[in-house]
């Protein structure tokens, strides 16, 4: 059995979601093929900047956000064991309305708006079912195999895109690399019920060992990051309950009121990777499937969801016509990576700088330093750019 539509998607989580709400709010007829069990999203992200909150404010998912309980990010706050309190910053907002302000949500709610939203758009459809391998013709992708049921099908589309991951069938099926860099630290997340100091904040905790962060979540939880050298992680692993709450704090003293359990405990090994193209003839890489960075700038996210949006800006012109030109594609998909992949390129490189200054190279050793650093209005992204305020790396020829 075969079924034509104008748009494969990959993958349903953000970047596939993203694409999805994209082109639905085109009307580009869009299939989501997506494997359909659970992921562990304990280690995943849950920020969203103002530039990203635009975008899904114009598909419909912004007020689904808040509805879900969204909360608006208002401070970023630094402080030493010992010297106490040393900087609490305003997070300046970046506009009017709740697209202003970065905010945060828990990455399996953020995944599940997004995808609901997605399936509202009457031109979108969703399938569970794995993809196995890519169809082809004449030297470019027409379309996709998947396991649906038991039943391996084909679906045919102009345009399939890849969403599936840091491990991408997609990108390895059409043969592209992608540069591989593994950081020689991890992050220990907690997930924790408990007020935070001050509340709507991120707050880094340095002592002698390290940093600590402590961000606010809905609901008075919050996700805390413990930086560990490779193989600390597994001493914290291995302690009780009890060991490990009094070891969080004994580092971070204000914290002595939070709950959690083993279960609420994740290691998460750090990377970093850009794809070596974006695009083949009928195909696009989106999310971590062209591109991962340190969670340094909060900007992963904020990545794949505008890159999706500027996709859906250049190619579904191509696609909305009665029938497609496929030079006309091809040439979309050519700027669309003569835009994003530099873009890209240049948040990787600004977060792994900011990882320096605020996670690495024994920078909790000079707090005031650090202190001024970590000041979320100014030295995080790109020409000097704010925490949030252009996490996309937004060429300015693209006129966002």
């Amino acid at each position: 059995m075969t079924t034509e539509t104008r748009a494969i998607v990959v993958g349903a989580a953000v970047a596939g979601s993203a694409v999805a709400n994209a082109f639905g709010a085109q009307g580009i007829p869009t299939l989501v093929i997506e494997k359909g069990f659970e992921r562990d999203n304990s280690t995943r992200g849950d920020f969203l900047h103002p530039p990203t909150l635009r975008f899904l404010d114009a598909w419909g998912v912004l007020d689904a956000l808040f509805d879900d309980g969204a909360l608006p990010i208002y401070h970023l706050a630094v402080s030493h064991r010992t010297l106490g309190r040393l900087a609490t910053y305003e997070i300046r907002a970046r506009g009017q309305g709740r697209a202003g302000r970065t905010i945060a949500v828990p990455h399996d709610r953020i995944e599940a708006v997004m995808k609901g939203c997605a399936q509202r758009w009457p031109s979108v459809t969703l399938l569970e079912g794995t993809v196995t391998g890519l169809l082809r013709e004449g030297g470019r992708v027409v379309g996709a195999r998947a396991r649906v049921g038991g039943e391996e099908r084909e679906f045919r589309a102009p345009l399939v895109v890849g969403c599936d991951g840091a491990m991408s069938l997609v990108r390895r099926e059409l043969g592209i690399e992608s540069d591989r860099y593994l950081y020689d630290h991890y992050f220990v997340y907690i997930q924790a019920d408990g007020p935070t100091d001050p509340p709507a904040a991120i707050h880094f905790c340095l002592d002698e060992t390290g940093v600590i962060m402590v961000a606010s979540r809905p609901r008075r939880r919050m996700r805390i990051a413990i930086y560990c050298e490779r193989g600390a992680q597994n001493d914290l692993l291995r302690r009780s309950d009890a060991d490990l709450r009094a070891y969080v704090t004994y580092r971070v003293p204000w914290l002595r009121d939070i709950h959690f359990t083993r279960e609420d405990v994740h290691v998460y090994a750090v990377a970093r990777a850009l794809a070596e193209a974006f695009w083949a003839p009928g195909a696009a890489l989106v999310g971590d499937a062209a591109h991962t960075t340190h969670p340094a700038g909060a900007t992963g996210m904020n990545l794949a969801i505008s890159g999706a949006a500027r996709l859906a800006e250049l190619v579904a012109p191509v696609l909305a016509a009665e029938a497609v030109d496929l030079d006309a594609l091809d040439a979309a998909l050519r700027a669309y990576q003569a835009e994003r992949r530099p873009a890209a390129a240049l948040a990787l490189e600004h977060n792994h700088q900011q990882a320096g200054r605020i996670w690495m190279n024994g920078c909790h050793l000079d707090p005031y330093t650090y202190a001024r650093n970590a000041d979320p209005n100014a030295g995080w992204g790109v020409e000097g750019a704010g925490w949030g305020e252009n996490p996309a790396a937004l060429l300015r020829s693209a006129g966002y």
